[in-house]
């Protein structure tokens, strides 16, 4: 008389097995891909960048003085003649120079060096720092603005009352 306790769950054979985990597999492979084309059709390019920095009043900036704007990717001047900015951005590939110990600039990239105010010394980039265009606003105060490009002896000239180291109401005053 035969046993009616059979197992209904058999042992997994090698095939059987084999064929179990190669299901899993593409499941597994198919649900990544799923996942990466989601994520490529829902993409959302991030806002603009600003393209003009409004720094302090000039005043604030004493003769001689370099003052890099990390958020803008640019480095403020004040000379004898006026103010001045340069872009941070190497003409080579586009890297972001950083200020070196002697006050020049260093492009991590490819090594290309600039002086403290932008001129190229060495290295595969072709030109010097791009000179950036400067402007006050309503309220007296410097402005960057990346999107405008200007040569490089160019200088913003404060008000004469800026430029005797006065505030504009001192300068004013009668």
């Amino acid at each position: 008389m035969p046993s009616k306790d059979t197992d209904p769950h058999p042992p997994l054979s090698r095939r059987g097995f084999v064929a179990l985990a190669t299901r899993a597999v593409l499941w597994m492979v198919g649900g990544a891909a799923a996942v990466g084309l989601g994520r490529y059709l829902s993409y959302s390019p991030s806002t603009a960048r600003p393209t003009r920095f409004t720094l302090d009043v000039p005043e604030g900036y004493p003769s001689g003085a370099r003052v890099v704007v990390p958020g803008a990717g640019a480095a403020v001047y004040r000379d004898a003649e006026g103010f001045f900015a340069r872009s941070l951005t190497c003409g080579h590939l586009g890297c972001r120079v950083r200020p070196v110990e002697d006050g020049g600039f260093d492009c991590p990239c490819h090594g290309s060096r600039f002086a403290a105010e932008g001129a190229r010394l060495q290295g595969p980039a072709p030109r010097d720092l791009e000179g950036l265009a400067l402007a006050l606003d309503d309220q007296g105060r410097l402005v960057v603005d990346l999107s405008g490009r200007v040569d490089s002896a160019w200088r913003l000239t404060p008000p004469p009352a800026i430029q005797a180291g006065r505030s504009r109401k001192e300068g004013c005053r009668t």
